[in-house]
């Protein structure tokens, strides 16, 4: 019993310590983005005994339209990717015909590339569809690139599900789209949302494929403008900090409200019976 209850603590410990490297960068972003630059060289983790909130005005001002971008962008990506991958994954969980074996393993085997070495691929395409500073030319790769693992996941799901159910609905004159809508789809809420979170997770937070193309300025998204902040002369660590804060929010209420769902699609779609 005294084992049990040593283990116990010791691996308590260790999650607290864990929690606390994650936790601690965001309460410095936060903190940091209401001090000066002289609270900050006076007083770097504590609190700020004088709080100065109009830097969170002057990043919001500077970055809105930048994370209005990166909504549309976001957005738009993660549905195309969900449409996209959903209506794969079933094919190839349902149906059969040739090379799908290959098909599949040829899929998995694009996982293995690194992105890095598209770069210069999908610029040059990007570049001849004249999409360069539209935000189809940051949207259409992201649902490209984005699929591989969703179809993998939609895949190992779909094909848990009962053909019970299936042939219910087919007994009853229902289609494949009718199998797909009225029953596919309901069961497969939390792999939707878990996908679409990662997504999201993953164009929100890209650099280097918006900072390629798009170099307007009012078309970019806003890791790229966050760049704004990084005045050569002096930096104001204040609105540097306040406008990762603004960047941040989206994603940390997104994933606040999908957490439950996050860890629902991910075990129900990795995890094959």
């Amino acid at each position: 019993m005294g084992s049990r209850r040593i283990s116990r603590v010791f691996v308590v410990g260790i999650l607290a310590v864990l929690l606390f490297f994650t936790l601690f960068p965001m309460y410095f972003m936060v903190v940091t983005a209401f001090k000066t630059n002289y609270q900050l060289s006076i007083n770097y983790f504590g609190l700020p005994l004088t709080p100065h909130p109009e830097f969170m005005k002057d990043a919001f001002g500077k970055i809105g339209l930048y994370l209005q971008n990166s909504a549309v962008i976001s957005g738009a990506s993660v549905a195309g990717v969900l449409l996209v991958s959903s209506l794969s994954a079933y094919v190839f969980a349902r149906f059969t015909f040739p090379l799908k074996a290959a098909l599949f393993g040829l899929l998995l085997a694009f996982l293995m590339i690194p992105g890095i070495l598209t770069l210069v691929p999908q610029f040059v395409l990007v570049s001849k569809l004249h999409l360069i500073n539209s935000p189809w030319a940051a949207i259409l790769p992201y649902i490209a690139t984005g699929q591989l693992v969703v179809i993998f996941v939609f895949r190992t799901f779909f094909e848990e599900i009962p053909k019970e159910l299936i042939e219910s609905i087919r007994m009853d004159g229902g289609g494949e789209p009718v199998v797909f809508v009225r029953l596919v789809l309901p069961l497969a809420v939390p792999i939707f949302l878990s996908m679409g979170l990662v997504n999201v997770l993953s164009t929100w937070n890209d650099f280097i494929w918006p900072l390629l193309v798009l170099s307007d300025q009012t078309k970019t998204t806003v890791t790229v403008g966050l760049y704004r902040f990084m005045d050569p002369q002096q930096i104001i660590y204040g609105s540097v900090y306040s406008g990762m804060t603004l960047a941040s929010l989206p994603l940390m209420a997104l994933f606040a409200f999908t957490m439950r769902y996050f860890v629902q699609g991910m075990t129900s779609g990795a995890i094959k019976a």
